[in-house]
């Protein structure tokens, strides 16, 4: 099932693509991927359809990247009281950012809403992006995540704050929005997968999403 997308996942296009091109790590890892978000140039540009999308790469044969909604099976949503819908149309506007094929081989976008309403006003914007070297260090994930950051909290007052806690013995980078938007940043699968979540409402459901992986 796919979801019409709705005005709060134009900032998975924004921090996705301002975390591919607005961030510079050292020339060693090269520079970051775009991070899932939100930008007027992704939003706008003419996305591949949803069959295009789900079922093959998009730029050249040497920086392919593909829509994945198995990546977001990582996150058991359903355990959080949360019900986790691939938006196929979000991750083909994402992907097309040619940016973001420099450091991803696939990424998925969804939305995570309370189980049982309808009209959610607390929801999680769930990014996750399968890199293509594992090995990227911390420059450059810290670079994605101010990145991501940046775009995420334009839209919600500006970045006022960044934490770093331990969720389920993993390390989650936090960064917090001016009216109460919080993101979480974090790398699974021995660093291979980033997931890049936009949290709002007060009950802070990214956090509670994030507790639901296994160690």
């Amino acid at each position: 099932m796919r979801v019409r997308r709705a005005p709060a996942l134009s900032l998975v296009l924004v921090a996705v693509s301002a975390a591919a091109c607005g961030s510079t790590a050292p020339a060693s890892s090269g520079p970051p991927a775009s991070a899932p978000a939100a930008s007027p140039r992704a939003a706008t540009a003419a996305p591949p359809t949803p069959s295009e999308a789900a079922s093959g790469p998009i730029g050249s044969p040497a920086a392919a990247i593909l829509a994945d909604p198995s990546l977001l099976d990582a996150l058991p949503a359903a355990a959080a009281g949360l019900k986790l819908i691939y938006d196929a149309d979000t991750t083909a506007s994402v992907m097309a950012d040619p940016t973001l094929a420099r450091d991803a081989s696939a990424i998925a976008t969804g939305l995570a809403t309370p189980t049982g309403q309808a009209t959610p006003e607390e929801f999680v914007i769930v990014n996750a992006v399968r890199l293509r070297d594992p090995a990227k260090d911390e420059d450059w994930f810290r670079a994605w995540r101010d990145s991501y950051d940046a775009a995420a909290c334009a839209q919600a007052g500006g970045v006022t704050g960044h934490a770093e806690s331990q969720i389920q013995g993993r390390n989650v980078f936090i960064g917090t929005c001016a009216n109460g938007v919080f993101t979480y940043h974090t790398r699974i699968g021995g660093g291979g997968t980033v997931l890049s979540l936009t949290s709002i409402g007060p009950s802070r459901l990214g956090e509670k999403l994030l507790e639901q992986i296994a160690p």
